[in-house]
């Protein structure tokens, strides 16, 4: 089965030009054409460094870069975000390798659309970013060096996508619809409300059960109808849980 969906490369805070040049020749390679930046470091977009480590080939990249300030915007009308973390410790106890997440891709959503996330070259990923992303993603590596460089990390996500792209085509027409990022955030922010009216939210930090539920759902992602009936499923305990407090 071969991925047929759309790929967009997502860097949050880069700091360097030379890395997102670099970044955009690897993409190029692999036949990625969408870049997306993420608060930018000021001044990076004229780094001098930024058209010479792209390369002539990858120029349109480069020319055809996306700048937002929020990641929630750039993940708006995603499907799948995969977050590229390699510290996953106790609270990201539910990262996943770059193979079994390549396959759970195919298997899964093999025509949705796709955000590769990586964090800036000196913290990576925060946790409030990681929390936007459906999976959390690692690269294996050495363990006397597990961080990649930031265009090393794109390049294995760019070649294993190549590689899934140009296995046999699907045999059949349709394939399950996954609900956009912005859709998903509706609903968690609508279930967050929810569980602190009925006083399921007792703990002093309620973003680490928030953090859990997301990590539920998103271990099968659900579509545009799943979240449709989970949402009126919501407003139903909303308005009874209203009506028993009166």
């Amino acid at each position: 089965m071969a991925f047929k969906g759309e790929v967009t490369i997502v860097l949050v805070d880069p700091l360097y030009g030379g890395n997102v040049g670099s970044v955009a020749r690897a993409m190029a390679n692999f036949g990625l054409e969408k870049l997306m930046l993420v608060r930018p470091a000021e001044g990076l977009l004229e780094d001098k460094m930024l058209a010479p480590m792209a390369r002539g080939q990858a120029s349109h990249i480069i020319d055809g870069i996306v700048v937002v300030d929020d990641l929630s915007e750039a993940l708006a009308e995603v499907e799948l975000a995969m977050g590229f973390t390699t510290r996953l410790g106790k609270k990201r106890c539910d990262g996943i390798d770059l193979g079994p997440a390549m396959e759970s891709l195919l298997d899964e959503v093999p025509r949705a659309s796709v955000a590769g996330v990586f964090g800036s070259e000196d913290k990576g990923l925060s946790n409030e970013d990681l929390e936007k992303c459906h999976w959390l993603v690692r690269i294996p590596t050495a363990p006397a060096l597990s961080s990649l460089n930031l265009s090393q990390a794109v390049c294995l996500f760019a070649w294993e996508l190549f590689k899934a792209s140009s296995e046999e085509p699907l045999d059949y027409e349709e394939t399950r619809k996954v609900a956009p990022v912005a859709q998903l955030e509706g609903f968690y922010t609508h279930l967050e409300e929810v569980l602190d009216l009925i006083g399921f939210i007792q703990e002093e930090n309620p973003a680490r059960m928030m953090n859990a539920m997301r990590r539920i759902f998103s271990r099968r992602l659900p579509d545009e109808r799943d979240v449709r009936i989970l949402r009126g499923f919501l407003s139903k305990v909303e308005r009874t849980a209203k009506l028993s407090k009166q």
